[in-house]
């Protein structure tokens, strides 16, 4: 046992930390991010489209170790494989986005915050040890929003991250069944319902007391409004009621001076709405099957996307990568880069900062290992000629 998680070398891949954070973690906690939405069939959908695509590797083609390096909207990093933004992953270990900022840096790539952290953005810019971004809800409405952009800003986060699917939260029905309520609070009555799930896992509790039984997310209980603070009811009472749409865009761009994109992306429709409201970046994502179940999985829209905005934008995908293989196919599809999120998150609740640094590295020996399988020199050499997608697609 290492700091109140397992010894990070057990973590041979994603499944692996899955298989210790289930083990680690109460139900209600693991749940919160294995889960997806009612029938969780995109969730399933996104993992299987990348089982359906095929390499086509070159024999005798290279010798030497393929380069990994890239950059993504100008900033350098050791592979094209980012870390996502999670919420609420300072309930998976106490250290949170702190830790994982830490071991993005460490690997050289790049860490997105949430702004639905349970760290105030400040203090993770302060941990973090490379280069990071900043996601976007609109907590508190524009007024609040506009405050977020702000702090990022000072904080020295490198591009803005505005996600777009979450009109809404998504019908999680393991939350709703593991008495996993917002706005998140400790009380008496949660703690009687949960406590069957948390005595079972001592290594989590005793973690969790560590911190304080903290649950709060102070980046949105920190807003203020018309000289009062905000509580985390009015916040997200206002980014429900006024969600980000393209007409926001411009007044976004106003108020950050760096580099905007738009994540939540599925369609070549709104990939062009993407480029003609001035985005530097788009994510292809559908928040890992966590909004709205039956769409398209990335993977198959990444295709979409990319056949529709060119090169006029540098475009990601997320949702369902989960070994290196993964990552090469998204980049051969035209990605700059694939992202990932549960499965950070698994690593983080299995093993901490450590688990996190373990799974990045298991991940970058993937990448390459495959790349020299495939006969392939460099990240940069991919592109559709590497790979076979279905014909339906």
């Amino acid at each position: 046992m290492l700091g109140l998680g397992y010894d990070p070398a057990r973590i041979t891949s994603a499944a692996e930390a899955r298989r210790l954070a289930k083990r680690r973690l109460p139900r209600m906690a693991f749940d919160y991010i294995d889960g997806a939405a009612d029938g969780e069939v995109t969730m399933a959908a996104n993992r299987a489209a990348f089982e359906e695509v095929r390499f086509v590797p070159r024999m005798a083609a290279t010798r030497g170790v393929p380069e990994l390096a890239t950059t993504v909207l100008g900033t350098p990093v050791s592979m094209p494989l980012l870390l996502s933004p999670c919420g609420l992953a300072r309930l998976m270990h106490r250290d949170g986005d702190l830790a994982t900022a830490a071991a993005a840096g460490a690997a050289g790539t790049l860490f997105t915050l949430s702004c639905m952290s349970g760290h105030r953005l400040e203090d993770v810019a302060a941990a973090a040890t490379g280069p990071r971004w900043f996601q976007l809800y609109f907590l508190g409405g524009r007024a609040g929003a506009e405050q977020l952009i702000d702090r990022a800003q000072r904080a020295g986060y490198g591009a803005l991250v505005v996600t777009v699917d979450t009109q809404m939260g998504g019908n999680r029905e393991r939350d709703a069944r593991n008495g996993l309520r917002r706005p998140l609070a400790v009380d008496l009555r949660n703690t009687l319902e949960l406590l069957p799930q948390v005595i079972t896992k001592p290594r989590w509790l005793r973690d969790f007391a560590r911190d304080g039984f903290r649950l709060d997310l102070p980046n949105a209980s920190s807003l203020s409004h018309e000289g009062r603070p905000l509580t985390l009811d009015d916040a997200q009472a206002a980014m429900a009621a006024t969600p980000p749409t393209w007409d926001d865009f411009a007044w976004i761009r106003e108020q950050w001076r760096g580099p905007v994109l738009v994540k939540g992306v599925l369609t070549a429709d709104d990939a062009k709405r993407a480029v003609d409201v001035g985005a530097a970046g788009i994510v292809v994502s559908n928040h890992g099957g966590r909004q709205l179940d039956t769409v398209d999985p990335t993977l198959q829209a990444l295709v979409k996307v990319v056949e529709a905005v060119g090169d006029q934008v540098e475009v990601l995908v997320d949702g369902g990568v989960r070994r290196g293989a993964d990552v090469v196919k998204a980049v051969a599809l035209g990605a700059r880069a694939a992202m990932i999120g549960r499965p950070w998150v698994w690593a983080l609740g299995a093993a901490g900062e450590p688990g996190v640094r373990q799974l990045l590295s298991v991940l970058a020996t993937d990448i390459g290992r495959v790349l020299r399988l495939m006969g392939c020199p460099s990240v940069a050499a991919l592109d559709r000629s590497w790979v076979r997608v279905p014909e339906r697609w």
